[in-house]
């Protein structure tokens, strides 16, 4: 009976100073209870001198993608980093689930937040239009939010082997910097402040220049630091792929033309000499020049990418236009050069040949049937026979190429456009 009599005073008194204690909320403004938390509270972390972490839950908002830099091998974000966790000391200060104290910027200052940082950050600010744009709230319970807005340059090792056909992974990394995984878990939520959402949110007005997101995903890991133990890390992962319709315009189809305005060479006549010259060296040097503006616009790698093969295939195909004239030339002059000889160009009857002499043709035919011509000819005749014979050869070369360059450059794009976009490459690269 007496145990009973004490269980009953106790559960009195208890009701008795929930009452006084929320009487004495009221009779505080919400700006007193803001001074007195920073007193009471201050910079301490919550359960630090307990057994137990504190558990902070994590989601990201991005705004933006500013830039996305090859070169640099890094990327842009505007992102809004919202934070929660659980404080118990601050129900003491809150009436009830409604009560809703906020902090603005000025007073954040003196209230603990968790010391997360970005181990792939280059460079990071928080924006500060018109006040530094961060905020927290403590609701009733002892929850509490953190939303903070951050613009962040981060490293993004890129492979560009497969480039402009390939497809990036860039990561937004958070850690706390001072408490390793005793003190504060970091985890990836998908309900903040009683609003259902996904723990990474991308702005639905987002546009790239050259990428768009496929893909995004969470990863939760543990970073071994020497001698601090492990800290809780948390990735957001984004798949990007690079639309190609900027580099058809400006790197392909200009080089397709220029490759295909060297072919004009071959329709024109061999002894045009000057203005196939022209037209080949005018083709070489402007694929050269191409070729180093794409260049001049990526990181110097120590590999071959699918650009360069594309631009050096190209460069090659022009090249060898040019040569093919040189060629054509060499064979439309090389017999009017040598001059006329009857023992280099004549194979002279032996006595035992028969020979038989076509009226009127200049033309001996022996018992085996071969066709010489006659070395009685008048000289000049034979000449012009044989600069004829030249001038065909390159003709017929010519024509060959006609045809020769755009079968070998069909299949060279054939098989360039399969490899580099299809997708069972890119899973194995």
């Amino acid at each position: 009976m007496a145990l009973v009599e004490v269980l009953v005073c106790l559960f009195v008194c208890y009701g008795l100073a929930i009452a006084a204690n929320s009487k004495a909320l009221k009779d505080f403004s919400r700006t007193e209870r803001l001074s007195l938390i920073e007193q009471k509270i201050g910079n301490s972390p919550p359960n630090f001198n307990d057994d137990f972490a504190t558990k902070v839950e994590c989601q990201l908002a991005i705004d933006s993608f500013d830039s996305i830099n090859e070169v640099d091998m890094d990327f842009t974000v505007s992102i809004m980093l919202h934070l929660s966790w659980v404080d118990a000391r601050f129900t003491t200060w809150t009436s009830g689930n409604d009560d809703i104290l906020e902090f603005d910027s000025k007073r954040l200052d003196n209230i603990w937040t968790p010391d997360l940082f970005f181990p792939n950050e280059k460079s990071a600010f928080i924006h500060h239009v018109f006040m530094p744009n961060k905020m927290l709230r403590v609701y009733g319970g002892g929850k509490v939010s953190y939303t903070v807005r951050l613009s962040l340059t981060l490293s993004c090792p890129m492979d560009l082997r497969n480039y402009p056909f390939d497809k990036q992974i860039c990561k937004i990394e958070m850690e706390s910097f001072s408490y390793n995984e005793d003190n504060i878990i970091l985890e990836w939520t998908a309900d903040l402040a009683n609003m259902s959402r996904e723990p990474v949110e991308i702005s639905d007005n987002i546009e790239m220049n050259q990428f768009r997101v496929v893909e995004k995903r969470t990863l939760k890991a543990l970073n071994e630091r020497r001698g601090a133990g492990n800290h809780s890390l948390l990735q957001a992962e984004f798949h990007l792929v690079r639309d190609i319709g900027y580099y058809m315009v400006q790197m392909y189809i200009p080089s397709m033309l220029i490759v295909m305005l060297s072919w004009i060479s071959f329709w024109l006549n061999v002894n045009a000499v000057p203005g196939r010259i022209s037209l080949g060296v005018l083709t070489v040097l402007t694929m050269t020049q191409q070729s180093s503006t794409v260049n001049a616009t990526l990181p110097r790698v120590s590999y071959t990418k699918a650009i360069d093969i594309w631009m050096s295939m190209c460069l090659v195909f022009v090249f060898a236009a040019l040569i093919e004239f040189a060629v054509a030339n060499v064979l439309a002059r090389k017999d009017s050069n040598k001059g006329f000889s009857f023992k280099k160009m004549f194979l002279l009857p032996t006595l035992s040949e028969k020979r038989k002499k076509r009226k009127g043709s200049g033309v001996l035919v022996d018992d085996r049937g071969l066709m010489r011509l006659d070395p009685e000819m008048d000289p000049t005749l034979v000449q012009k026979h044989r600069e004829l014979s030249g001038l065909l050869h390159a003709m017929y070369l010519d024509v060959a190429c006609r045809f020769l360059f755009p079968i070998c450059f069909g299949i060279f794009n054939l098989v360039y456009w399969t490899v580099y976009t299809s997708d069972s490459f890119h899973n194995h690269g």
